[in-house]
């Protein structure tokens, strides 16, 4: 195995690579080997309290996801632990049509969207390997990002705006517009009173308003 120490304070797995080093969430580890322990059937890879905080726990989440790649199921499209099976159906029909989407990204407890303008256009695409994760391919890219599944709020069709998925939890976000004390980019997109988008053109700022909210506006519009 690679080198690997822990970080106990900040609950990581660091592990060395030839250009530095990666980190990998304990419960990550715990989660993911727990829920492929289940689906496989294979109470030998289910983490225990002994493993959490160990290197017996990265070690498990390892045999899990080798098991899950040399099974039936390894060629199944593989999501995030707590993802909702709603979801799941959705984006795969989406990926099998080439459907262009749009994600609202979040807080699935309290319902609240991180505001997040890049990676969430694009189609889905499956990334290769053992486990073949949902990829948000961006127009115009050979590759994609990672979805996280876990943190969708809301997944609209691009073309007609019309959502195909919807978290109870969501709800679009009450931004508003005011004027800010930039003489530069004198418009202020606001959230609970405080700022969190800047532009030199109203025109740009409702632009950015309406796409937060959840329509289909070209990103560029207000970039």
């Amino acid at each position: 195995m690679r080198d690997i120490t822990l970080n106990p304070e900040q609950r990581l797995y660091v592990i060395a690579t030839e250009g530095g080093v990666t980190c990998f969430g304990f419960d990550n580890a715990r989660d993911h080997a727990r829920q492929i322990a289940q689906r496989l059937d294979r109470p030998d890879l289910m983490p225990t309290a002994d493993d959490a905080a160990s290197l017996t726990g990265y070690e498990k989440y390892l045999a899990s996801v080798r098991a899950w790649g040399e099974s039936a199921q390894g060629h199944r499209t593989y999501f995030d632990p707590g993802t909702d099976p709603r979801l799941a159906r959705v984006l795969e029909t989406c990926r099998r049509d080439g459907r262009k989407v749009r994600l609202v990204l979040g807080d699935t407890r309290t319902g609240a969207s991180w505001l997040d303008e890049f990676d969430v256009v694009g189609t889905v695409g499956r990334s290769t390997g053992l486990l073949k994760m949902p990829l948000l391919v961006e127009p115009g890219e050979a590759a994609g990002t990672a979805i996280l599944c876990a943190h969708v709020l809301a997944l609209m069709d691009w073309d007609t705006g019309l959502p195909l998925y919807r978290h109870p939890r969501w709800q679009p976000p009450e931004l508003r517009i005011r004027a800010s004390d930039d003489d530069n980019r004198p418009w202020a997109v606001v959230l609970h009173e405080q700022p969190v988008a800047t532009f030199d053109d109203i025109g740009k700022a409702g632009a950015y308003l309406a796409f937060m909210r959840g329509a289909s506006v070209e990103p560029r519009v207000f970039r």
